[in-house]
């Protein structure tokens, strides 16, 4: 199985790419988890499962912004296709966790919130951050809260069958490592490209120059180009300027009284040892790891280092089973009610939950207490700015968008307003198949060619780039075209020639290879052998073979004695190769080794097995497609 993966490894890491970005993305905030509307209502149904077409916008950007972070590193092919796929994957793990009542507590729940920093003030969960921000949202806490479980749930499922499946065995490490370590040694030996030019007319008849540009002259296409000015527009910049006034803070305080009459709360940490309510034996082992913990803290020992040896780290991750200040009526209730009949610097009796025991320890004890506008006055203003800057600042973009379209241009705009000079450049022609000027201003590949589509004068819509934003001007515009065959003729006879050459020089060696081998060939062609060796996990040969990937990659595959069926042209030169011999490496360094090896093979096996479930998931869904958005996104699926 592992020759077989290791083969398509590029495109399987492509895959794994996705699915690291799929679990990695954190839910909040996921536009449309709340059933909000969209004039694409959906992008796909997995049965009773839907993909909101926020949800995809969501998850094209992390990735959009994942490939430009590395700098184009990173090229992933139907990229908008390969997003929906992990989206209706995901669904379908989920489909199958509900099937299995694989559960998320409510614990893991708190646990997970907990960290999401747009909940946080000062590093810290605060409850008012939450129920604002999701608010502001269109989310209410139990669409968003159901929707994390799901999360919990789908993330769980694709553990389960990553860990049960990942397993490498003492035979696959020892293999990879044969095949990483083996040393190959390879000769081989170049004729010039020249070399084949005398069977090729140096002065092709016209006819077959024709036939030759109605074959390729797309190639010679000269790309449209344009001449943008924009202007762009600093989201921190706005905000370090806009004043939240004392009458929005009064109004925000008067509207949302409850989130400052605090409930009792405490601040609390747990042993939590999880079990299967329904499995008798696995209760029965977490009574008796409960009662053991409780043992050792009875007998002295600290509830942090007890809580650090007993409690699963899956459930609470935090040193000492510290899980935070929590609030009445934010818990299950067994665990609520051992917390808050617990005193201050002690620890509970061992508690029995819905999944399991917990021993809960209380740090401090907040009692009620409704708070004053003057108290909170200036931490309700920065909520406001805060919680609130996304939609400020579209605001505010909205209407400047409107001044620039109610006076045509931004040429116009800069006429009537001398305050926009500052914030607006100029471009030069930029060719379609140019990259953008770094310095000059960050636009993703689809942005780009939604610009090359508009006209001389037009504006584009507001182009947003984390806290950046842009509206473009297309101040003159030249279109793609053609050259006639007499404008390229002289270019033309060079390349017609250069083809001929090539199929001459490839049909010559394939020919000799096949009938007289390498070593025959070779001689045939006065070629001098040269001799390289290098390590398979180390093929770095650029200053050989200019680091051709599909060259390395097809001596990496070939056997000891064998030769290459066909040459590689590198440069101006026919190569052909033959791999004279493969030596295994010495067994002392496997022990070096194993750890980073099986890592690398449970890697490969669970995301195969996670990619193999999801596909027989899959053939018994079912998957309908919102036909209007794969036709907006230039999606085909089968």
């Amino acid at each position: 199985m592992l020759s077989s993966i290791r083969n398509n490894r590029k495109a399987l890491s492509i895959v794994l790419w996705l699915v690291i970005i799929a679990f990695v993305a954190t839910i909040f905030v996921v536009w449309g988890v709340g059933e909000k509307s969209n004039t694409l209502s959906y992008v796909a149904k997995v049965n009773n499962k839907i993909i909101t077409y926020e949800e995809f916008q969501n998850r094209y950007k992390l990735a959009d912004d994942e490939i430009r972070r590395y700098g184009g590193a990173i090229q992933i092919d139907n990229l908008s296709k390969r997003i929906l796929e992990s989206l209706v994957n995901e669904k379908l793990m989920l489909i199958e966790a509900e099937k299995l009542d694989i559960p998320a507590t409510d614990l893991e729940l708190v646990s997970y919130i907990r960290t999401i920093p747009s909940f946080q003030v000062n590093g810290e969960f605060n409850i008012d951050q939450y129920e604002m921000v999701l608010r502001n949202n269109g989310l209410n806490p139990e669409q968003y809260e159901k929707a994390v479980k799901d999360e919990i749930k789908m993330r769980k499922m694709t553990n389960l069958i990553y860990q049960t499946q990942s397993i490498a065995t003492d035979k696959e490490i020892e293999n990879e490592y044969n095949y990483r370590k083996s040393n190959i040694t390879v000769d081989y030996a170049a004729v010039p490209l020249n070399t084949f030019e005398k069977n090729v007319t140096a002065d092709p008849d016209n006819a077959d120059l024709k036939k030759y540009y109605d074959l390729t002259k797309e190639i010679y296409r000269v790309p449209a180009e344009i001449k943008v000015k924009y202007i762009s527009f600093d989201k921190n910049k706005f905000l370090n300027n806009y004043k939240v006034t004392d009458e929005q803070a009064k109004s925000y305080y008067e509207t949302n009284i409850k989130l400052y009459e605090k409930k009792d709360s405490a601040d609390v940490s747990l042993i939590y040892i999880t079990a299967d309510n329904s499995d008798n034996k696995s209760m029965e082992a977490a009574k008796s790891k409960i009662d053991e913990a409780y043992s050792q803290l009875q007998a002295g020992k600290s509830f942090a280092e007890t809580a650090d040896n007993y409690t699963d780290k899956k459930i609470i991750t935090a040193e000492g089973g510290h899980i935070g200040i929590v609030e009445k009526g934010s818990l299950e209730k067994d665990i609520e009610d051992a917390v808050f009949s617990t005193a201050v610097n002690t620890y509970s009796k061992p508690v029995k939950i819905s999944n399991g025991y917990i021993i809960a320890y209380i740090n401090s004890v907040m009692p009620a207490k409704k708070y004053t506008f003057e108290e909170k006055k200036d931490e309700i203003k920065e909520t406001i700015k805060t919680a609130s800057a996304s939609e400020l600042f579209n605001k505010y973009l909205l209407n400047e968008f409107q001044k620039i379209a109610d006076n045509g241009s931004i040429t116009a705009m800069q006429k009537v307003n001398s305050d926009y000079n500052a914030d607006i450049k100029e471009l030069d022609f930029i060719a379609e198949n140019a990259i953008f000027p770094v310095t000059a201003v960050a636009i993703n590949p689809e942005t780009k060619a939604g610009l090359y589509k508009l006209s001389k004068g037009e504006l584009s819509q507001i182009v947003l780039d984390g806290s950046m934003a842009y509206i473009f001007e297309i101040v003159d515009k030249k279109l793609s075209y053609i050259p006639e065959m007499d404008k390229i003729k002289e270019q033309l006879v060079i390349d017609y020639r250069v083809d001929k050459i090539i199929k001459e020089g490839i049909k010559a060696l394939e020919s000799d290879l096949a009938g007289s081998g390498f070593e025959k060939t070779a001689s045939k062609y006065n070629m001098a052998v040269k001799t390289v060796s290098f390590v398979r996990d180390n093929a770095e040969l650029e200053t050989i073979f200019n680091n051709d990937a599909a060259l390395i990659e097809q001596i990496i595959k070939t056997k000891s004695s064998n030769f290459l069926q066909k040459p590689f042209l590198l440069d101006n030169n026919f190569y052909i190769f033959k791999v004279a011999k493969i030596t295994l490496p010495e067994k002392s360094g496997l022990e070096s080794e194993k750890e980073n090896i099986s890592n690398y093979i449970s890697s490969i096996k669970g995301n195969a097995a996670v990619e193999g479930f999801a596909k027989k998931a899959l053939e018994k869904a079912d998957v309908k497609f919102n036909q209007d958005f794969l036709k907006s996104m230039n999606i085909v699926m089968p």
